[in-house]
């Protein structure tokens, strides 16, 4: 949710986001791929990005609280691993998930991207919030424009492999 963040981001639109997802599915060959292999992506595409990029799949004992997170300064993504089976197995929250983290990897690694301590006494405007972010980031990678132009929400969903939830905010943005 926006605005909800203790930390503020460098200001970013959905347009720059946009444009990023853009590029990476074109370098990797992914630019009409309706259901975008985010696990596949998590497991080997990241690596291309960064070679020394890992990621761990940890039991819900370790990871109590929350279904994954990042970690930019060790160049890590940490998930659940009833998170990683259900987008193995098509589940569009979990495939979120995963994308969501790795929105934050790509848009907040610290050499990237910096990020302020927010004492949460002013709302974070969307544009500067990392969640907000890594959310957009996440929608536009599993169900860009080129993509869902043209399709109903279901369709979206079926297809693509995300929740309504996700459908119908990404068809509001075309």
């Amino acid at each position: 949710m926006s605005g909800t963040s203790p930390y503020i981001a460098a200001p970013t639109s959905r347009l720059k986001i946009r444009n990023i997802v853009s590029f990476i599915r074109k370098q990797f060959e992914l630019h009409d791929e309706k259901h975008f292999p985010v696990v596949h992506f998590l497991e080997f595409g990241l690596t291309q990005i960064d070679e020394d990029f890992n990621y761990e799949v940890v039991t819900l004992n370790e990871l109590p609280f929350d279904y994954a997170r990042t970690y930019p300064e060790k160049r890590q993504i940490v998930i659940r691993e009833d998170v990683y089976l259900n987008a193995l197995n098509g589940i569009g929250r979990d495939r979120f998930t995963i994308a969501h983290e790795i929105g934050h990897y790509i848009l907040h690694r610290p050499k990237m991207l910096g990020l302020a301590r927010n004492n949460k006494q002013e709302k974070v405007p969307k544009f500067k919030d990392p969640e907000w972010q890594a959310n957009t980031f996440a929608g536009e990678l599993l169900a860009p424009p080129n993509i869902i132009r043209g399709l109903v929400a279901k369709e979206i969903s079926e297809q693509c492999g995300v929740s309504m939830k996700v459908a119908n905010i990404q068809l509001a943005k075309i």
